[in-house]
């Protein structure tokens, strides 16, 4: 057998030189290898390999820290993108209909968190482009290098998006197009985000028809699907014609890794523009074994003067790109009849050869050619190094993978890509193609690439004869809701992940297996996830209603965590006198939860714990949940939507993932349960209608030594489970002997909207103090804007007194302050405020005094003081302390009325006070009437004298 030929040819540039972010005397990068490998059955096929070098031959030089990119961004920003974000979920509400809550966060404001990703690791060498598109499609931005000055650009730009209207994907990807200039010598790479629901302008003939039309695109196209609102079908389309990838994006929780491999995956790019042409003897009919996709090409006969006209045929495979560190592995099949005659022995007149050209670009115009043959493909090469059984298995167990997920979307006439509906079989035709899977045979159990296929499809903690298989794949073919739910959109976005070898994102097992050994890739993608993580959460844009806390797993709270008092709860009680009250002899048995009282017993998982502290809330018409329990009497626990509970002490939930139906209104009291203090997590659980209820201070906060386990436990909250700060607010309320404490009330952090005390009076006290010592800290600078004393407006409460607003005109005026310097000088003023009584103007104006004998201004220019600046005699520390000695220190009202001793008091009114007074206001009303009848009395007594 002749050995394979390897020869690289190196095209004229196809136009004009275009300006490159790189100098011309860069070191190019090596050549990649173009293997051709029969496989060792010589009847099914054969093996194309493309080995991209490992990395640049500049990797080692710490000023290189990626390829260089052209990015456009096409954002949707269509009315549908002002909807709830879905919040990511670490339980099982990652599978269901329902979301348990929101965060304030729209779609939109994820698309511009994802942006801000992308930016923050460009530098000067990449340029960005922004599209954002709605009923029409408008330039944002054009390509700009991104400097700091660019970037700060680029964040006003995206921080004036707006959504509005249609969504007119068609026009924001022409845009988009638009952008890119040539060949620049950057990866030049469209990405669109989308919720994917096109309804404005979109091409009578269908999208790929459009976009093939344009024959060559300037840019590679990659589409990201936010929401479980999707048109998948057609953004995998668009995706699989741009030689781009379609990436499933379904809350916020996925964001950072998707866009973070995504990027990663652009800076890491070797090649671009990749081609492979094949041509083979017509009686091999090979043929693809990845199933349907738009962008594959049929073969064809070649005509009249190529070689073998008469014989042979040409493959050609659009790869679109190579990574560094990555290759490309194509498993190409022989048809069957050419199966059964090499099966049969078929006697070829000459041994059967295969020749491969490959041509791709490094971002520019030159087109490089690699040239391979293969002049027996029944023996192998003993110059290449041959495949191992298990790497066989791998390559076409992933291309069988690819093809069985390819054949849930059927192609339409137009190209675009239509689920398939749900229908119980499937989870049947799954486990016979994993029963069919050559990398889910038990010799290959231990090669990590086989396994990491087989996890894909039962799950890594599975085996594959398991009846309860958890993998991503088996979940979405086996129930309807979550197939119709995230699976139409999830396995496109897994199958394109493998058809490309790249991986985009840390969730799925198989994916995560290239790219490993890229040296290149890693560092991008470190760099990435870095930059992500340091970036502030995204603010959020739909304010109206309770906000959760931003962060990137479920949220906590957003109701009081108690039960309905008509719950039984399961105690422990002494049958006999000689059994200790804390013994776990005890006998159990079940009460209302109202009658549960400080130093019971109650049942945990740990055995009997005694009860520290019961917290009574009244509430009305509050939202709960009715959870059911496991035994016969099917009870069911009236219990609050985030308070969270488990059937087997375990597994915990949030009950209104596992609730029955809708919130149930209810209104009466609902109680919560402290135990006493122990430091294993499980014993601060109580059994409550069946099912086991968490209560407070159970040791999980999430912080500090209050991690115990795994941060995904719905049980985390950082107040509830810290049992010192717990009991420390709950001695601050009002309580019974019997330890019954009435709460009226919860304090929320105004920023995480998560609870993180008891608001009570205790706390009131702890505030002024606190107030205080900030006074005293800050002496003596004053703690804020000096306000005037005003007494409270209304009858009940004239007589205390509080700060006002600011100083009226007519005090400023009286204490010789103008009303414009007050401002300037820490004196709050309020023009819209009148003075009803002298005694407050004369109390204000002494108060404004005092502050200006205190005050020290230092003059703007020294040499240039003002009428109203501190003499320079006084600007010295001495003259600050003496201030201090004799004033003091500015203290905030610490009482809001004085008593005054009865002895002070005026005497007694005869009648009472009230009597009087309406006497008064009478007599005031009246006085003119009465004159003018004592006159005319006193002129009638006249007349009749006469």
């Amino acid at each position: 057998m002749t050995a394979p030929i390897t020869i690289p040819i190196v095209s004229a540039p196809s136009s004009s030189h275009s300006t490159s972010p790189s100098s011309s005397s860069e070191i190019q990068p090596a050549a990649p290898k173009l293997e051709i490998h029969p496989l060792p059955s010589h009847t099914s096929g054969l093996l194309l390999r493309l080995i991209p070098p490992r990395s640049p031959p500049n990797l080692p030089d710490p000023n290189f820290h990626h390829v260089p990119c052209d990015i456009v961004l096409a954002i949707d920003v269509s009315g549908s993108m002002s909807a709830d974000a879905p919040v990511p979920t670490t339980t099982s509400a990652d599978y269901t209909n329902e979301q348990p809550e929101h965060n304030g966060l729209s779609v939109l404001d994820l698309v511009k968190h994802a942006a801000r990703t992308i930016v923050s690791t460009l530098n000067s060498s990449d340029r960005l482009g922004i599209v954002t598109f709605s009923t029409e499609a408008k330039v944002l931005q054009p390509l700009m290098p991104m400097t700091a000055l660019n970037k700060k650009k680029t964040e006003r730009n995206l921080g004036g998006m707006q959504p509005s209207s249609a969504t007119n994907l068609w026009g924001g990807i022409v845009e988009g197009l638009k952008l890119f200039d040539g060949q620049s010598g950057r990866m030049p790479a469209l990405m669109v985000l989308t919720d994917g629901m096109p309804n404005h302008m979109c091409p009578a003939q269908g999208y790929v028809a459009k976009l093939r039309a344009m024959e060559t695109l300037p840019a590679a196209i990659h589409t990201f699907g936010f929401g479980y609102s999707l048109r998948s079908g057609l953004l995998k389309s668009v995706a699989e014609i741009g030689g781009g990838g379609y990436s499933f994006i379904p809350d916020a929780g996925m964001i950072g890794t998707v866009f973070v491999h995504s990027v990663a995956n652009l800076q890491s790019t070797f090649a671009n523009n990749v081609v492979l042409r094949l041509t083979y003897p017509k009686y091999l009919g090979l043929e693809e074994t990845t199933g349907e996709s738009v962008d594959k090409v049929e073969s064809v006969q070649l005509e009249k003067g190529d070689v073998d006209p008469d014989s042979s045929m040409q493959l050609t495979l659009n790869l679109s790109t190579l990574q560094y560190g990555q290759s490309r592995d194509i498993f190409l099949r022989y048809d069957s009849k050419a199966q059964d005659a090499i099966a049969d022995g078929f006697d070829f007149e000459s041994p059967p050869s295969v020749f491969a050209t490959l041509d791709y670009q490094h971002f520019t115009n030159i087109i490089n050619t690699l040239m391979s043959e293969c002049n027996d493909i029944f023996r192998p090469n003993p110059q290449v190094k041959q495949l191992t059984t298990a790497q066989t298995a791998y390559h076409i167990s992933r291309s069988a993978l690819i093809s069985f997920l390819s054949s849930l979307h059927r192609l339409r006439p137009d190209g675009e890509h239509q689920p398939r509906s749900f229908n119980p079989g499937l989870a049947t035709s799954l486990q016979t193609f994993l029963s069919t899977l050559p990398a889910a045979q038990p010799a290959f159990a231990s090669d990590p690439h086989c396994r990491s296929l087989v996890q894909d499809l039962i799950g890594s903690k599975s085996a594959v004869n398991d009846a309860n298989q958890d993998g991503q794949v088996t979940l979405a073919l086996t129930e309807e809701d979550f197939y119709n739910r995230w699976g139409i959109h999830y396995l496109p976005s897994l199958a394109g992940a493998h058809a490309r070898q790249v991986c985009n994102s840390f969730k799925d097992p198989g994916p995560l297996m290239y790219g490993a050994e890229s040296p290149l890739l890693v560092r991008c993608r470190d760099r990435l996830d870095a930059a992500f993580d340091s970036l502030p959460a995204p603010k959020p844009s739909r304010t109206t209603g309770f906000q959760g806390e931003i962060s990137m797993r479920a949220y906590n709270s957003s109701g009081n965590p108690c039960f309905a008092g008509e719950m039984r709860v399961r105690v422990g009680v002494a049958v006999t006198e000689d059994v200790a009250a804390d013994s776990d002899q005890l006998v159990t048995k079940e009460i209302e939860i109202s009658r549960l009282r400080r130093g019971m017993m109650v049942q945990t998982p740990k055995g009997f714990r005694k009860v520290r502290a019961v917290l009574k809330t009244p509430v009305c018409e509050e939202s709960m949940c009715l959870v059911m329990a496991r035994d016969e009497g099917a009870r069911r626990l009236l219990v609050t939507p985030w308070h969270p509970v488990s059937l087997d002490a375990k597994d915990w939930a949030f009950p209104r993932v596992v609730a029955l139906g809708d919130y149930v209104s209810y209104t009466g009291d609902i109680y919560s349960v402290l135990l006493s203090a122990d430091p294993d997590v499980d014993a601060h659980a109580i059994m409550v209608e069946g099912v086991w209820a968490v209560t407070l201070g159970h040791g999980l906060t999430g912080t500090g030594e209050g991690v115990v386990t795994a941060a995904e436990d719905v049980r985390t909250h950082r107040f509830f489970g810290d049992y010192k700060l717990v009991l420390r607010n709950l001695e601050r309320l009002q309580s019974s002997p019997d330890g019954l404490i009435l709460g009226e009330d919860f304090r929320k952090d105004w920023q995480r909207r998560v609870r993180c005390h008891f608001d009570q009076a205790g706390k009131k006290a702890s505030r002024r103090v606190a107030r205080q010592a900030k006074a005293a800290a800050l002496a003596p600078r004053p703690v804020d804007k000096l306000r005037p004393i005003v007494r409270c407006p209304t009858i009940k409460y004239n007589r205390r007194t509080r700060l006002g607003r600011g100083f009226s005109l007519a005090e400023l005026k009286a204490a010789g302050i103008p009303k414009l310097v007050a401002p300037t000088i820490g004196i709050s003023v309020d023009p819209r405020r009148a003075n009803l009584s002298e005694e407050s103007l004369a109390a204000n104006v002494e108060r404004l005094k005092a502050y200006q004998a205190r005050l020290v201004v230092f003059p703007r220019k020294s040499n240039k003081p003002k009428k109203a600046d501190t003499p320079k005699d006084q600007q010295t520390g001495e003259f600050v302390k003496s201030v201090e000695a004799v004033f003091g220190v500015e203290r905030p009202i610490v009482s809001g009325f004085k008593e005054i001793p009865k002895s002070e008091l005026p005497s007694n009114i005869e009648g009472g006070a009230f009597r009087a007074l309406r006497k008064a206001r009478s007599d005031a009303k009246l006085i003119g009437v009465r004159e003018k009848r004592a006159k005319d009395k006193a002129a009638a007594e006249a007349e009749k004298s006469k």
